[in-house]
This record gives structure tokens, sequence and C-alpha cells, in this order.
């Protein structure tokens, strides 16, 4: 497994995956990281190394089941901007884990009615139309359909529901994290078909094709604030694991972002 990183300058921070940490990777962390001095360093390792980082000043904000394949990985964060590390919407993410953890419903069994398909090239266009609906900013650039096509070709996998006509009403993709996990993302709904468990039926269609393709954990990461989504991958089987602070900019700034996780099968 590969070290890899990125500096996420929209986001302002650097995200990097570290399955084992040595003193070449601890001289990189260093040495690459932190003269850039972005308001948040994001690094997923191994829970081996937790100790290691805590040690270079490094907090643990979330875990993730079966992130490396199929072991254990942290979710190890560092600020150098001090607002940064401070939530702004604490009382109502507790609101939403509460009532999160309250709720009962199994929705795993869900037999959706409507159509959910995977996306080709040709939906592109349309597909991008939805995102520009649901979100008004976003951490990706889901609105140009030259930038879907690139993710589809590398490591995302789309697939979207579609009403009687065959218009395309919600989306979600699964992203390839290389590490035997994926991530389900870009969940979106259009706002007038909303309350009808379309995502469910979508997300369940993707874990599906995910172990078609040998991939047996999946990850979601919520806006800790929205209570819809949180409360659909609860429902679906998945596991609070922890809040990353801060952690990108959806549509009112900086907002905390919570780990869901899941073993398929």
């Amino acid at each position: 497994m590969k070290n890899k990183w990125e500096f996420d300058r929209p986001n302002d921070r650097i995200v990097a995956y570290f399955p084992a940490i040595n003193e070449a990777e601890a001289a990189i962390i260093t040495n690459k990281f932190f003269p850039e001095e972005p308001g948040k360093l994001i690094i997923y390792t191994s829970s081996l190394y937790e100790e290691k980082l805590t040690n270079m000043d490094f907090t643990t904000e979330a875990e993730m089941a079966g992130f490396f394949q199929g072991n254990d990985a942290v979710v190890m964060t560092r600020y150098f901007n001090n607002s940064r590390a401070v939530s702004k919407q604490a009382e109502e993410n507790e609101q939403v884990l509460k009532a999160a953890g309250e709720d009962t419903k199994d929705l795993t069994g869900f037999k959706p009615e409507f159509t959910v398909e995977k996306v080709t090239e040709a939906d592109l266009p349309e597909l991008a139309e939805l995102f520009k609906i649901v979100f008004p900013v976003y951490p990706t650039n889901v609105f140009d359909p030259d930038y879907l096509k690139a993710a589809m070709e590398t490591e995302y996998t789309f697939f979207a529901a579609r009403d009687e006509s065959g218009k395309i009403i919600g989306a979600a993709s699964a992203m390839d994290s290389e590490y035997g996990s994926a991530e389900i993302t870009d969940c979106a709904v259009l706002p007038e078909y909303r309350g009808k468990q379309i995502l469910h039926g979508i997300i369940l269609e993707l874990e599906k094709e995910l172990m078609r393709q040998g991939i047996k954990h999946v990850y979601s990461i919520t806006r800790a604030k929205s209570f819809g989504m949180n409360m659909t991958v609860k429902r679906l089987g998945y596991h609070y694991q922890g809040t990353l602070t801060n952690n990108c900019i959806i549509s009112t700034g900086y907002e905390d972002m919570n780990m869901w996780t899941k073993k398929l099968g």
C-alpha cells in the first residue's frame, strides 16, 4: 500500500494517507507538510501509529473500521489555524447524533420502487445539472461533466435513480480508496423527491457493485448537521466513528463531518 497526499487548497487542508509511518514517512510529514501550514492537516493511518502521531501533536478525530485492506485506521489531525479547530455547530451535531442513536429503523433490506442504474457517459450532463440544483457549494467540481467523466474513468462509480420518464432524480457515487475500501459520497436528491427513501435504494445498489468488485469495507463522511444523511446511513447499517471538525466547505462555510463505516456481506 502506497503513501499519497494532496494539498486541497480550496478547503485549506492537506489530506494524506500513510498506511505505515517509519522514519522516512515521519520526515515527509515534518518537512513536506508543516512548511505549507494549511489550516488543517489530516492523516489517515493505521491505528498502530496513533501514538507516534500523538507525539507529533496530532489528535484523533475519527476511526475507520477496515479501511486499510480490512485493517482499522485512524483519522488524525493537526491544526495550524486555532479557529479552525473549534466547531461552530457542536450543539447541533450532538442533537443529530442523539436522534440517529435513538432511531431503530432498519432499511438494509429496502427494495426500491424506482429504477436505479449505473451512470454512463451520456448521463453526465444531466448528472452535473442535478448536482448544481442540490449543492450551492461543494468540495469537488461535480458541476462539470468533464470532471465527472475523469472521475468515472478513474476511481469513481456513479449510480442514479430515475422517475417514470427517465429523468435523473437522485444520485450517489462510490470512490475507491485504493486501500481495499470505498467511500459512499456525492449523495444528492432533487428537493421535490426527498422523503421517498431514494438514497437508500441508490446506496444499496452501490454496495452490491462494490461487493462485485471485491470491496468489503465502506464509509461515508456526512455533513454533521444533516439530519437526513446521518439518518440514512444509520438505517443502512453504518456505524458512527467520529467527527471531523471544520473539515471542508459545503454551503455555509467550513462544516463538521461525521464518519460512518460499514462492513459489507
